[in-house]
């Protein structure tokens, strides 16, 4: 009962705040974009993960859900160091065989620090859907495989995803932008840390190249 109070009180600060970019929906997902990347992992950071695991989107996972939604998504996730719901996201993505990735649309977010981090997702999804590509995995492929699929499969000419051309338009960042990683992995702990040297061999290439240092996330699903 203690912890529902102190939600609920957290939740009244959120919506009656003058600030346009608190006041973060839970109930439909036409309200986006999200907010800035410091208003999610800093400024709102415990309200917001709370109504992340709460909030039902519009067309989520349904057949009017679109490549550019589940680009958001992504990015909510990325900023929240939820390594769990991010390869979840990647998987659906994956899974909707349909979708290139050059063809997410461009987002033409009008913030360019979301629209950073948003160019370099993109980056994400190529390499993880590559990488099972070049094993022999289309993205077709049903769950389960015979061992002839497998060999058809592998014998079959690969088609490897790119980015969208629109990722260029985004410019490096002015001020260096510092995601916060939770400490010890697992998307879970309150202890955050961040990486501080674009040198450090642990920091993210795609994201590196906006001016953004953040953990290389854990992509991979196969």
């Amino acid at each position: 009962m203690r912890r529902i109070l102190q939600l609920l009180r957290n939740l009244k600060t959120i919506f009656t705040s003058s600030d346009p970019t608190a006041q973060l929906t839970k109930t439909s997902f036409t309200k986006y974009p999200p907010p800035p990347p410091k208003d999610i992992f800093d400024t709102y950071r415990a309200q917001y993960e709370e109504m992340l695991f709460e909030r039902r989107y519009v067309d989520l996972h349904t057949d009017t859900d679109t490549p550019l939604m589940t680009l958001y998504r992504l990015y909510e996730y990325i900023l929240l160091d939820q390594n769990i719901g991010m390869r979840n996201e990647i998987e659906y993505f994956w899974n909707q065989d349909k979708w290139a990735v050059c063809e997410i649309q461009d987002p033409e977010d009008d913030d360019p620090v979301r629209y950073a981090v948003l160019s370099c997702i993109p980056h994400l999804l190529v390499a993880a859907f590559n990488r099972n590509i070049k094993l022999g995995l289309p993205r077709d492929a049903p769950p389960i495989m015979t061992n002839d699929q497998i060999d058809e499969f592998r014998n079959r000419e690969k088609k490897f995803e790119t980015v969208p051309e629109w990722t260029k338009k985004a410019t490096p960042l002015e001020e260096t932008l510092r995601i916060p990683h939770i400490k010890g992995g697992g998307g879970e702990g309150k202890e955050l840390e961040v990486l501080e040297d674009m040198n450090d061999e642990r920091a993210s290439i795609p994201f590196k190249e906006k001016n953004i240092l953040i953990w290389e996330p854990h992509i991979f699903f196969i």
